[in-house]
């Protein structure tokens, strides 16, 4: 019988910053590459070559960013609304009262 020896994988870091991290693995075949956000395991993929490895990963940092300004200024607008909310008299009692937009 033919004898097999365990090929070992290596991780090559792609992209790293404050929050993520990117990481290729050489299947002889394909690469594979997973990211991670603040160590944790979020979104893997496969890619012919290091060139498209780091565009794919470059791709899907963008749009987690974009998620994440989206949240952010969504949650912004809502604290900011609910503010306004609280100190803002409704025109409807403005009314009432007798007060008028000059």
């Amino acid at each position: 019988m033919d004898q097999q020896t365990a090929h070992e994988v290596r991780q090559t870091l792609i992209h790293a910053d404050e929050r993520y991290q990117a990481y290729t693995m050489d299947l002889e075949y394909m690469l594979r590459w997973e990211i991670l956000r603040d160590g944790e395991f979020v979104q893997e993929g496969c890619s012919l070559s290091q060139e498209s490895a780091r565009e794919a990963v470059a791709h899907v940092l963008s749009h987690f960013r974009r998620q994440m300004l989206r949240r952010r200024t969504t949650a912004g607008k809502a604290k900011l609304r609910a503010l306004l909310a609280i100190g803002t008299p409704s025109p409807e009692g403005r009314e009432r009262r007798g007060e008028r937009d000059i």
